[in-house]
């Protein structure tokens, strides 16, 4: 190999190296502090579960479900956020769940497909629930300003930090992937909250991450790698459950904050026959 092509692989190598330095952070992330210490309140201990439960159901993501959720005393609120086919954030857990439990007028395709916005607009849930988009949580966090939206199921950083009207400190972004987790911090995400399981251990200490999601399964199964985390002050929030005993045995010790679907927030207790773990 002549000297002309080591100096072109060297160029090239530099070029490399500094694509993906500016890929990273290029400063010392940190998350905001206000956020952070509203998980000491028992206030900010639980999560409405997708907009929360309604009648003994579930991930209906509804604006009834969170306005309910609202009336009980919950500061947090969960919506999992997909996108229609023209782009539009919408409150769906997946599609083809949300199709099965939507009103039989409209014309849709029994699949896990998105469906635009139009048609989202006019689906009722078990012709009882309304469903909820961008424009109804922005209306509703605007009115509320204790509440706190915690995002689930998109990495769409970008369309969160537009979409969005209310102050970015009440967001907290549920982020799947170590790579996400730099991307969300180079599109300004103030809480960025890493989806965990107990082999990201060093990942999350080497980051300085102070918010991680983790199944009840995975914290059960490695105890003393989540007891650590919460020694060195990182917030982990579980999910999910609506049972007392696992709750009261095991919130501040090995998780700081769970969601739950039936909790009665000022009781501390399940107000369903599904008061259970999973």
């Amino acid at each position: 190999m002549n000297f002309g092509n080591k100096k072109y692989l060297i160029l090239t190598a530099i070029l490399i190296l500094f694509i993906i330095t500016l890929s990273y952070p290029k400063t010392k992330f940190e998350y905001d502090q206000e956020t952070l210490n509203l998980f000491k309140n028992k206030n900010y201990q639980f999560i409405a579960h997708a907009g929360g439960g309604i009648n003994n159901k579930t991930y209906t993501n509804s604006i009834e479900a969170v306005n309910e959720s609202i009336k009980k005393g919950y500061k947090l609120i969960e919506i999992d956020l997909r996108e229609t086919t023209d782009e539009y954030f919408v409150g769906v857990h997946d599609w083809l769940s949300f199709k099965e439990q939507s009103n039989t007028s409209v014309d849709i395709t029994y699949d896990n497909l998105p469906i635009s916005y139009e048609k989202f607009k006019i689906i009722n849930l078990s012709n009882e629930y309304t469903s909820i988009t961008t424009k109804e949580i922005n209306k509703i966090f605007l009115k509320n300003k204790d509440l706190i939206l915690v995002t689930d199921k998109s990495n769409n950083f970008k369309k969160i930090q537009e979409d969005f009207t209310f102050e970015k400190s009440r967001i907290i972004v549920e982020v799947f992937g170590k790579k996400n987790f730099f991307k969300a911090i180079k599109y300004g995400v103030k809480n960025p909250m890493y989806s965990a399981n107990h082999d990201d251990y060093k990942f999350i200490i080497k980051n300085n991450i102070k918010l991680i999601a983790a199944s009840t399964k995975d914290i059960l199964a490695n105890k003393d790698i989540y007891r650590n985390l919460i020694k060195k002050e990182i917030v982990i929030f579980a999910y999910t459950s609506n049972n007392v005993n696992f709750i009261e045995k095991n919130l501040n010790k090995l998780f700081s904050v769970v969601y739950t679907d039936f909790w009665d927030v000022k009781n501390n207790t399940c107000i369903s026959k599904k008061c259970k773990t999973y």
